[in-house]
Parts: C-alpha cells; sequence; structure tokens
C-alpha cells in the first residue's frame, strides 16, 4: 500500500485548490487536517465527520483528492445497513504532486533574468 506524505499532499493540494488563491498556510493545515483524519488508513467512516468536516471532504473530492464508497452489511431480519466512508486517492494525489515537479523541470530559464551573466570582469 503506497503511502502519501504530508509533503506530498500540501504539493497535490497547491495543484488543486492552491490554484484558487488559498494561502500556503491554509493549505499546509488542511494537510494536517486530512492526514490526522485519516492516519495511516486510506478509508475512514462517514459517521466520524461532523458537517464542516463533511463540507470539506466534498470539496476534495470535486478536485479528485478523496472519493466516496458505499458497503452493506446484513443485520437482523434480513434487513440491511449501510455504511458510506471516505477514501483516499492515492494514486491521484501522487500524479497531482507530480505535476508541480514537471512544471519545475520544464520553466525555461531566461539569460536576461540572471545579473550575473551581464556583469563584466574588473580585470578587462
Amino acid at each position: 500500500m503506497k503511502r502519501v506524505s504530508r509533503e506530498i499532499l500540501i504539493k497535490a493540494l497547491e495543484n488543486t485548490i492552491g490554484t484558487q488563491g488559498i494561502p500556503r498556510k491554509a493549505i499546509e493545515s488542511l494537510a494536517d487536517y486530512i492526514l490526522e483524519l485519516f492516519g495511516f488508513e486510506e478509508a475512514i467512516s462517514d459517521d466520524m465527520l461532523n458537517p464542516s468536516d463533511r463540507d470539506i471532504f466534498y470539496m476534495l473530492e470535486d478536485v479528485g483528492i478523496l472519493s466516496t464508497e458505499m458497503d452493506e452489511v446484513p443485520v437482523r431480519h434480513g434487513r440491511r445497513w449501510m455504511i458510506h466512508y471516505w477514501k483516499l486517492k492515492v494514486d491521484v494525489i501522487l500524479a497531482l504532486a507530480a505535476e508541480e515537479e514537471e512544471k519545475e523541470e520544464t520553466k525555461e530559464y531566461n539569460v536576461y533574468d540572471d545579473e550575473e551573466l551581464w556583469e563584466r570582469d574588473e580585470k578587462e
């Protein structure tokens, strides 16, 4: 099972919700919050969340970082209990974090911005 580190999650959040003007401090807090809720698991029960948590999770689902799933468990008298849970999309998070690295690698070098290239040696 692949793991998501804090740094990778922050990069993924910066490449998704960070493009909407959310400050880095808020993204770091959100990453800590997500990792605190999930711990070492890839899925958590929806019953653990309060309505404001759920709103945040729906936003993260919209950008592709989380998904919802459901299981049915048989209970007495032939009834079924539906369990809803949230799942981290680890592969998507890793891909979103890698996008930033690709952008940095393809970044063009502008010689006009490099002051050292335009300085003359004093010996000349």
